[in-house]
């Protein structure tokens, strides 16, 4: 019996461990200083003296939009051409994209006096929250693909061969050739196509999350009966269905993104029409 000790797909090094703390608590920091901020402005909508159409309430709606603006620095730089020059890494625009995605619908709620207004402020202020909701579901979906913040993409061939690599060890550890090719093979397969399609890859993630636990119990309690249970084998089973999950996933949640990429910048070019709309006739009537 070979002992295993159950596998990452990634290493870090300390340094970049700790910047990854302090990343996830600044993170978190903004996040709490948006939702307080939130929550205050609603609480305080009826008593609050900021005039929208003049003074810090109408600084606010400026201030709103150009942090909006900003936001397209972001797409702008990650279509640069390789070895062209370009003012920050992808990683950094991407951080100030989600903190401004954020700054930015904030600091409107408040020239807006969390309230919808006239019908064209009701409109441009609509269309931001849509997309600054749009915004948070694609953060959602970037990191189940992305490594982070650094926008390096989790590589497809590496969680296969993940899988491939624990099905040896479960030889090692005392499972029969001929029974890993016949258990084990067809949810690889399964596994390995989910990324076909939309429908596919949501078939596979649905219908794997289920299948792959109960297979797990089953093949359990069959090595136990057949001699062939240990502690080892027990540990790589439980990897690799987990490394199955994690491939169907990977596909379910890469097609979602690709599909929420079509549907975001499209919701951003109707919010900026909406929000030019609303300052011509703000200043026109």
């Amino acid at each position: 019996m070979s002992n295993f000790t159950p596998k990452t797909t990634v290493t870090s090094s300390k340094p970049s461990l700790i910047a990854g703390k302090v990343e996830r608590l600044a993170s978190l920091l903004i996040v709490l200083i948006v939702a307080l901020g939130l929550f205050w402005g609603w609480s305080n909508r009826a008593a609050t003296v900021i005039d929208p159409e003049q003074g810090f309430g109408y600084a606010l709606g400026i201030i709103g939009g150009i942090l909006m603006i900003i936001l397209l620095g972001y797409p702008l730089r990650k279509r640069a051409k390789p070895g062209r020059r370009a003012p920050g890494s992808v990683g950094f625009w991407f951080r100030l994209h989600m903190v401004l995605g954020l700054l930015g619908p904030l600091a409107i709620l408040y020239h807006a006096r969390f309230s919808w207004g006239a019908l064209n402020s009701a409109v441009a202020l609509g269309a931001m929250i849509v997309v600054a909701s749009s915004g948070l579901v694609g953060r959602f979906f970037y990191g189940r693909v992305h490594r982070g913040y650094s926008g390096r993409k989790i590589e497809l061939r590496t969680l296969r061969a993940e899988m491939v690599d624990l099905l040896d060890h479960l030889v090692a550890a005392g499972v029969p050739q001929a029974a890993v090719e016949h258990e084990f093979h067809p949810y690889e397969l399964r596994a390995a196509h989910a990324g076909r399609s939309f429908w596919t890859s949501a078939a596979a993630v649905l219908g794997l999350s289920f299948e792959t636990r109960l297979a797990e119990r089953r093949l359990r309690a069959r090595l136990r009966q057949a001699g062939q249970w240990s502690e080892a084998s027990g540990d790589v089973l439980s990897e690799w269905f987990r490394a199955v999950r994690r491939v169907a996933e990977f596909a379910f949640y890469d097609r979602l993104l690709r599909l929420w990429h079509l549907l975001h910048m499209p919701l951003f070019i109707l919010m900026v029409a909406a929000v030019i709309l609303h300052i011509v006739a703000v200043h026109m009537y």
